[in-house]
């Protein structure tokens, strides 16, 4: 949500310092070659066809930035779980075996 008013807010909101200034870079570069300059100087008299390079720089990172925070967490749900030893399967807490492969596991009592 954030990357839709400035693009690489997201990204930096995910402190991913370098992507956002690569995102910032390249919104200007596609700004300076490909947009023209009425649409840069009054935006509310442009047409949808003329801002159409910027806006779909804007989208496409708002997709990086939502992608970044999937992977995250995604990467913390992960190391979060308890895995089985032989099929790294995710355990339940409250059962002696895994119940992918009936392998016993420790108990917290066990320990």
């Amino acid at each position: 949500m954030l990357g839709l008013f400035i693009t690489g807010l997201g990204q930096i909101y995910l402190r991913r310092w370098l992507r956002a200034l690569g995102w910032l870079a390249l919104a200007f570069l596609v700004g300076g070659l490909f947009v023209p300059e009425s649409v840069l100087m009054d935006p509310m008299q442009a047409s949808f066809w003329d801002a159409a390079p910027l806006l779909a720089v804007g989208a496409v990172s708002v997709l990086d930035a939502y992608v970044l925070a999937r992977q995250h967490n995604r990467r913390i749900e992960i190391q979060e779980a308890t895995l089985c030893a032989s099929c790294h399967r995710e355990l339940e807490d409250d059962v002696s075996f895994c119940p992918w492969c009936a392998t016993e596991t420790p108990t917290k009592a066990d320990e």
